[in-house]
């Protein structure tokens, strides 16, 4: 009984830095230019956990398109999940699709 209960705490503690490592280095793919202003706030957006109730953790986000000074782009979560959301400087942030998993 005290092996498993010590091979649960390693697992749990591993599965915490893992997490640590991901909200860390967030990987960020823009395949065109755009204004820094604009890519800065979309990854300060991004980083971090998704909420305080749901404990997800942004891993990589893909700048899908940039017209008419706004960026729109999808936030893939750790360990399921993404959100597709856009960004201008005049409306702010705004989520076009909820929360849904990966199919």
């Amino acid at each position: 009984m005290k092996k498993i209960f010590k091979i649960l705490i390693i697992i749990t503690i591993a599965i915490i830095i893992v997490l640590r490592i991901f909200s860390a280095n967030l990987i960020i793919s823009c395949d065109f230019d755009m204004p820094n202003e604009t890519y800065e706030a979309v990854k300060s957006q991004a980083e971090g956990v998704y909420s305080n109730k749901l404990p997800l953790v942004a891993v990589y986000v893909d700048i899908t398109d940039y017209s008419d000074k706004k960026a729109y782009y999808t936030t893939h979560y750790f360990p399921f999940g993404t959100v597709h959301m856009s960004y201008s400087e005049i409306d702010g942030f705004n989520i076009e699709k909820q929360l849904t998993k990966l199919s």
